[in-house]
């Protein structure tokens, strides 16, 4: 790991030095004692050199020291500007006496310490922040893989919702435009509460239509299933409720509905734009099939393409529509409506 931190690695070979240069001193003056001892015969003299040369090794270690750590506290200040881990108007020193060596790496460790709440809490209002633009699920995924944001996608099985308001254009000619904003930030806050507490994610809101998906598990489906198409038929609940108060609160009566479209299939989910800027998308026939489906859903309607009826026939009461033709499909197409849950049915 020192190879990462040359000033680390520098510190290690200074306590290196430093250890074989306390060695030697004390080599020296056990050399030098039994030197003395051989020659001198008063023991007084011998006394008196051996305590003048552990003086001198004594003055060297605290100059070395001293030296070592001025040197460490002046390499670790320059560590921590170069990697903006202290603010920027922190007032740097050029050097440390012997009585304030310890004061200046107490003030640089707590100017650290700050700086990182400083940053840690200023990343955390930007997540909450991205978190109301992109969803909770998109925001942790961008913060896992910061570095690694690229464009391209995965093929994923998914099953996609579309919502979209019948009457918003009539609606938009009525009321007031702050008005209009109120009624849709409305509809949105408890449709997106319905579909996130039921294990989806919003992945766009699109004028007035709402765009969402939810995993697809590989084999027994029924459970997956059967929560999405829950979340559709709560989410009708909830616009009913909010109709209600929508038709009397306004400069003029409220008069809309809502369509949903289901599909169960494969799409391609990952970045979509370009190198400057992108956003996390899911993109493929299946999210088209979705949106044409919502399109021709009556207010009260929730329409589901054919896989997702398969998935579905054991657990809701289905009922097929004749075969149309849907935009941008070459074949006929046969929508089925959602009735409602079977009662009754142990699974």
């Amino acid at each position: 790991m020192l190879e990462h931190f040359p000033v680390l690695k520098d510190i290690q070979n200074k306590v290196k030095r430093l250890v074989g240069t306390v060695i030697l001193w004390v080599l020296l003056t056990v050399g030098t004692g039994i030197v003395a001892t051989q020659f001198i015969p008063d023991p007084t003299v011998v006394q008196y050199i051996v305590m003048g040369v552990g003086a001198l090794l004594l003055v060297w270690w605290a100059l070395l020291s001293w030296l070592i750590r001025n040197r460490l506290a002046l390499e670790i200040q320059d560590l921590f500007a170069a990697n903006q881990m202290i603010p920027f108007n922190f007032i740097r020193f050029k050097s440390s006496m012997p009585w304030n060596v310890s004061s200046n790496l107490e003030k640089l460790a707590k100017a650290c310490v700050n700086e990182y709440k400083s940053l840690h809490e200023k990343a955390r209002l930007s997540n909450q922040t991205l978190e109301k633009y992109v969803g909770t699920s998109v925001t942790e995924r961008a913060t896992k893989k910061a570095l690694q944001s690229e464009l391209g996608g995965e093929l994923r099985r998914v099953y996609v919702l579309f919502s979209d308001v019948r009457g918003f254009t009539h609606m938009t000619e009525q009321l007031k435009p702050e008005e209009t904003v109120e009624v849709l930030n409305k509809m949105f806050t408890a449709m997106e509460e319905v579909i996130t507490q039921n294990g989806g994610d919003i992945n766009k809101y699109i004028g007035d239509a709402i765009f969402a998906y939810f995993r697809r598990p590989y084999g027994n489906e029924g459970e997956a299933a059967k929560m999405v198409l829950r979340t559709a038929i709560r989410m009708h609940d909830r616009f009913e409720l909010l109709n209600q108060t929508f038709k009397v609160a306004y400069s003029q009566e409220v008069k809309i509905g809502l369509g949903i479209g289901i599909t169960a299939g494969e799409a391609i989910m990952g970045n979509l734009g370009s190198s400057n800027r992108m956003e996390f998308t899911l993109i493929g026939d299946t999210v088209n099939m979705a949106s044409r489906l919502c399109g021709v859903a009556k207010h009260v309607q929730t329409l589901v393409n054919e896989e997702m009826a398969q998935v579905a026939k054991d657990y809701f009461e289905l009922s097929a529509l004749p075969p149309m033709q849907i935009k941008g499909k070459t074949e006929m197409q046969t929508p089925y409506v959602v009735q409602g849950e079977r009662l009754g049915i142990a699974r």
